[in-house]
């Protein structure tokens, strides 16, 4: 009886085994390529970073979107947001990765919003306006006329410099920019 009795616990013992085994064996198969993702996603990145500035004065808040030209080998778009001296660093998938190496097309947004805090169709939200604090030229992919070139090596250097006046002047949110 006693031999039936460890007959029965090693059965157990054995399926709670197995059942461990297997257990790892998924966990390591969900998470492995999660892993493999995540490394395979900032390869070939290059680090980009500079200044934006406005009639040569830093401009903080600034969002820097680089769009890559066509023929851009691996093109991605990456993006920034200056700092109070007006420094960037460019990211692609997390914080200040980098960029793949190429030729991109700089356009530069900066702007706020005012009134229309209650929900839609009601008055305040009819008085929502948004203000550009950048020349509205710079907007615009087509129409800015900033481009950069990022080498393999990357460019830490970067100089985006705006040339204008600015129309703060509110305007209804999907309107014309001025």
């Amino acid at each position: 009886m006693e031999v039936k009795a460890v007959s029965h616990y090693n059965k157990h013992f054995n399926n709670s085994y197995t059942f461990q085994n297997v257990l790892t064996v998924c966990t390591c198969l969900l998470v492995l390529p999660v892993l493999i993702g995540c490394n395979r996603g900032t390869s070939g990145l290059a680090p980009a970073a500079g200044i934006v500035t406005l009639n040569g004065v830093p401009i903080e808040g600034v969002t820097v979107s680089f769009a890559p030209m066509p023929g851009t080998p691996n093109a991605r778009s990456a993006s920034a947001v200056t700092d109070h001296n007006g420094r960037f660093v460019a990211s692609t998938i997390t914080h200040g990765d980098g960029m793949p190496p190429g030729e991109y097309q700089v356009f530069l947004t900066k702007e706020t919003g005012t009134g229309g805090d209650g929900p839609a169709g009601s008055n305040t939200a009819d008085d929502r306006r948004i203000v550009n604090h950048l020349p509205t030229k710079y907007n615009d992919r087509d129409t800015s006329g900033l481009t950069v070139s990022i080498p393999p090596k990357g460019d830490r250097n970067i100089e985006l410099n705006m040339e204008g006046e600015v129309d703060l002047t509110p305007r209804s949110p999907g309107g014309p920019r001025r």
